[in-house]
């Protein structure tokens, strides 16, 4: 029996190695979560001209905003480019006065005569009459003022004083420039008592005279005191005293004198039509000084508009002129910056607008180096204020017109197919004027378009004026707009119909009136600051809706195995909305280009609502979606979720709230062979 158990096994392994069994295989199921989405109105939002706004009780609010007009009145009061303009001769400088003196004292006439011993000083004497007591030639040194003058115009004043003790006759005395035989003046007086002065002026037009002359006092004789004995007196003398003056030069060669040349006070008004300004502060402009000049010294402009201010410093700018080279003229070109200023309008005594009042002062800054001066040389400077743009303008800014056209692109509605019917709406026109002076604001027309449709708004506020008072400046200098609302609404208007039509512009035309009450009293404006107007539409979502649709894409990536060999899709949505739903499902490449449509018009159930129709429960619906074609899944990039909303009956309203959303889950069901 042992060895029969033995061979039985051993049979038994023998056989078994020879033979050959089929391969096993089974099959495998695999279900992969593909794709999400959550639908709801905040999506609206993201990328659309509409904003949400949740009310106090959750509900929902599309609001849009637009500006559509922004209008500034700086062109009103910008002040043109005004100049002043000084041309001065030299015939208009006056060179100061000079007076030379000289004199002879008794001590060097009686010494002269080689009796001085006999006439000791301080002794009491008798003086003999001596012919030609005086006999002399004084030099003139006249130099530290010019070297040599020809003149238009000039007078010499000459006094001579007797200061000694006889009396003199036959006094001749000549002027001359030194080294010539030509007198310019000559004087015979023939007696001069003692203690007596004689005066003359002689002129000096169309005569040369140079810094070098000589006074020639060709004779003199000394009368004595008879029998009466005098007190000598060694500095009593004859003095002598030349004073020039009045000069008017044609050329010569002298030293300018510092003087000034000019100082006038300048009252200059801006023509801006009937804006009529006190006060602006400067954002752009200046000064610019040309000056041009022939003289051969230093030429100095102070320019001062005391009414101008800034950091509490009134608006000064010094200009210099350098000499000029011989025979050529110096011109210089500076600008000065008046950003930041205060001016003052209202001139010199306060009493007036659009008034500059400016101090003008030009003088020469003497070098104290003789150079050459002719009549022909000349001054010429012209001071230009640049157009001033101002920052902040005060006053009165007269009335203008302002109207216009806007077309406003309005593509909110391109993608939303079917239609609504809206429960409440309020459009509105809001603006804002940033003036110191009350406005008057006309809608002239408010049109919706959509295509080749068109309907325009009809209501009373239509072509009536609308009164917004003035802005009011703060103490910082800010600005607090006044405000006009102008809104649409079912109870006044068809605005309801217009944006119904589910519109892609609003065409709209408007007028508005600046200072339409032309108000004399203080206004102001600001830079870059008029009237606004903003375009407002505040729609609750309280509406019916016939096949709303919204959509949302969805990237994804399909891997598909070859030994797929069939599959489906399941859509599981949770819908939180109090409306039963209509979803597609689309396939598409990375164009957005649909591929194939895995479901279309399908029904998601509603949410469950509570006695206040509003939802208390989500309703989970779940699709399945055979597929056969592997092919058009692995072309697919992008799946496409689009959910269609209606409220049946037609009429009736829903209101929607912040949490309501359906949410989207793509499961992919796919079954694999293995083994084969």
């Amino acid at each position: 029996m042992k060895n029969l158990l033995i061979l039985t096994v051993i049979l038994l392994t023998f056989f078994s190695c020879k033979h050959e069994f089929e391969k096993p295989y089974w099959d495998v199921s695999l279900a992969s979560p593909i794709a999400f989405s959550t639908i709801d109105l905040d999506d609206i939002s993201t990328d659309s001209i509409f904003s949400i706004d949740t009310l106090s009780d959750n509900s929902l609010t599309l609001v849009y905003q637009n500006e559509i007009l922004d209008v500034s009145i700086d062109s009103n009061f910008q002040l043109n480019a005004i100049s002043t303009t000084k041309n001065v001769k030299l015939e208009t400088i006056v060179f100061p006065d000079q007076t030379i003196p000289h004199e002879i004292n008794f001590g060097e006439l009686i010494q002269s005569t080689g009796l001085g011993f006999l006439f000791p000083n301080d002794s009491l004497r008798i003086i003999p009459a001596i012919s030609g007591a005086i006999n002399d030639i004084v030099p003139i040194d006249a130099n530290e003022y010019f070297e040599q003058m020809t003149l238009n115009q000039g007078f010499m004043d000459i006094t001579i004083s007797n200061n000694l003790a006889s009396d003199l006759s036959n006094l001749v005395i000549n002027l001359r420039n030194e080294g010539e035989a030509t007198n310019l003046v000559e004087i015979n007086l023939p007696y001069l008592a003692s203690g007596d002065v004689f005066q003359t002026t002689e002129s000096l037009a169309n005569q040369i005279i140079y810094g070098d002359m000589e006074i020639e006092i060709l004779n003199a004789d000394m009368v004595g005191t008879g029998s009466t004995p005098v007190l000598i007196q060694y500095q009593d003398a004859l003095a002598t005293e030349i004073k020039i003056r009045d000069l008017i030069l044609e050329q010569g060669i002298a030293i300018f004198p510092s003087q000034e040349i000019f100082n006038e006070d300048t009252v200059v008004a801006f023509d801006i039509g009937d804006v009529r300004l006190t006060r602006v502060l400067v954002d752009e402009g200046g000064v610019e000084v040309i000056g041009v000049s022939t003289v051969q010294d230093t030429l100095k402009i102070e320019y001062i508009i005391p009414s101008a201010t800034k950091d509490g410093q009134e608006f000064k700018l010094n200009f210099n002129l350098p000499p000029a080279p011989v025979g050529e003229s110096m011109t210089v070109v500076e600008f000065f910056d008046f950003s930041g200023y205060e001016i003052d309008l209202t001139g010199q005594f306060g009493d007036t607008i659009n008034t500059l009042y400016t101090v003008s002062r030009g003088w020469i800054d003497s070098s104290g180096i003789v150079t050459e001066i002719s009549l022909q040389d000349s001054i010429f400077n012209t001071i230009t204020v640049k157009e001033i743009i101002p920052a902040k303008a005060w006053g009165y800014l007269g009335s203008d017109t302002i109207s216009g056209e806007e077309s406003i692109d309005f593509d909110f509605f391109d993608d939303l197919n079917g239609s609504f019917d809206l429960e409440q709406l309020d459009v509105s026109l809001v603006t804002k004027n940033f003036l110191g002076s009350k406005g008057e604001v006309t809608i002239k027309k408010l049109e919706a378009v959509s295509n080749s449709q068109s309907i325009s708004l009809n209501s009373d506020q239509i072509n009536s004026p609308f009164e917004i008072e003035a802005a009011t400046s703060n103490s910082d200098n800010t600005i607090t707009s006044s405000e006009l609302e102008i809104t649409f609404n079912q109870d006044n208007s068809n605005i309801d119909e217009l944006v119904e039509l589910k519109p892609n512009a609003f065409n709209f035309e408007y007028e508005i009136i600046t200072n339409n009450d032309l108000n004399q009293e203080l206004g102001f404006a600001y830079k870059g600051q008029g009237v606004k107007s903003e375009l407002q539409m505040k729609i609750p979502v309280f509406i019916s809706l016939d096949n709303i649709a919204f959509s949302d894409t969805v990237d994804v990536d399909f891997t598909i195995p070859s030994d797929i060999d069939q599959g489906s899709f399941t859509v599981l949505a949770e819908n939180g909305y109090p409306l039963n739903a209509h979803i597609e499902l689309l396939m598409l490449d990375d164009a957005n280009n649909l591929i194939e449509t895995l479901i279309s018009g399908q029904e998601i159930l509603a949410g469950e609502i509570d006695q206040n129709g509003i939802v208390s429960a989500v309703k989970l619906s779940q699709l399945n979606v055979p597929f056969s074609n592997a092919s058009n899944l692995n072309n697919t990039k992008k799946v496409g979720f689009r959910v269609s909303f209606s409220t049946s009956p037609q009429n009736q309203t829903v209101k929607f709230y912040s949490d309501y959303a359906i949410k989207l889950k793509l499961v992919g069901n796919f079954n694999y062979t293995l083994g084969q």
